[in-house]
């Protein structure tokens, strides 16, 4: 069977790469077509019935949008013989000879008649899952939940190497780490509003390290901000600096229910760090009782989670060690697993 895979710019593809490469590797026998604009960064290492079809990306026009996908991709899968084709990009084809799959990242983007032309709606989370069925009045049968994994190269470092990202990073001090999606300027505010929470109580020396795009936001929001000198905000492309980042935060703050999150989150935990998340969150849905969670986004609930993990020692370590187990479970053989049974059911 002939695998064909889109998942529009080559950053969207790299959350999901660890299944897809799994599931090629799981089976062998069948043939898997990557349909990408980008060539794919080193830390790639294809099996052999994985193919690269370069294509051009489609237009941000509403028209040449609908052209590309209903008229360009059609005859694009003709032309790589694809018997299947899965879509990372929450849209199918309206007019297709072939089953679809579609992978849900954006609820917001998704357009209800594609949606019901698909044979199977794969959601990251039973949250989703949920909300599709609401929104969309769809079966339940209609819709898989694969949760995503952490990357394996995420892993404990030792001391020496810990206090050489501190020392490059935040003065030799420790840190919270946030390592996801800002979405806008609010919630760019409440983590800062949490941080000032806990340094207000702690009066420690604690930094906060946030990993994510800068927009101009960033630095109107730290201009009169009390604590700024203590909060340091990187974009590092390099993955090798951001696993070290990560085995070398005091805890990961995770306090947003973004999908992101839990792939940080499972990051964060298979390199012994602990999470701070929310209550009834995404990551509540999977870690239960192995991460931290405030009751609410509220910055005074979360500042309070944070001085609890800065405080207890004991629990702190009763966290790693839990979220070490939970990580372990959320694997990208289980993900591609669940993935081809899915497959599989949908065709039968």
């Amino acid at each position: 069977m002939n695998i064909a895979i889109y998942p529009g710019i080559w950053g969207d593809f790299e959350r999901h790469s660890l299944t897809v490469e799994t599931l090629a590797r799981q089976q062998p026998q069948h043939r898997f077509i990557i349909l990408t604009d980008q060539k794919p960064t080193d830390q790639f290492s294809f099996s052999q019935n994985i193919e690269i079809n370069f294509i051009k990306r489609p237009s941000q026009n509403v028209l040449l949008k609908k052209i590309w996908w209903d008229i360009k991709l059609p005859l694009i899968l003709k032309k790589v013989k694809a018997d299947l084709f899965i879509s990372f990009q929450n849209a199918c084809l309206l007019a297709a000879h072939i089953p679809q799959f579609i992978m849900i990242e954006n609820l917001e983007k998704i357009n209800k008649a594609r949606v019901k032309i698909a044979r199977l709606l794969i959601a990251p989370n039973n949250l989703v899952k949920k909300q599709l069925i609401k929104k969309f009045e769809i079966k339940e049968e209609r819709i898989a939940v694969i949760y995503p994994s952490a990357n394996k190269i995420y892993e404990p470092i030792n001391e020496q190497k810990k206090e050489a990202i501190k020392n490059k990073y935040t003065e030799g001090k420790e840190f919270f780490y946030f390592n996801s999606i800002l979405p806008d300027e609010k919630n760019l505010i409440d983590l800062l509003k949490s941080f000032s929470y806990f340094k207000k109580r702690q009066q420690s020396n604690f930094k906060l390290l946030i990993n994510a795009i800068s927009n101009s936001f960033f630095a109107k929001s730290l201009e009169g901000y009390k604590y700024r000198n203590d909060i340091r905000i990187i974009d590092t492309k390099n993955k090798k600096e951001e696993v070290m980042i990560t085995a070398s935060a005091y805890a990961a703050v995770l306090p947003f229910n973004a999908n992101e999150n839990m792939i940080a989150a499972f990051n964060a935990a298979r390199s012994g760090v602990p999470v701070v998340a929310v209550k009834n969150s995404i990551i509540n849905e999977v870690f239960e009782d192995a991460a931290l969670y405030s009751q609410s986004e509220a910055a005074k609930d979360i500042g309070e989670k944070m001085m609890q993990v800065y405080t207890n020692e004991d629990y702190r370590t009763m966290l790693i060690e839990r979220g070490k187990q939970v990580a372990d479970e959320y694997t990208s053989g289980k993900a591609a697993e669940l993935l081809w049974q899915s497959i599989i059911k949908t065709l039968e």
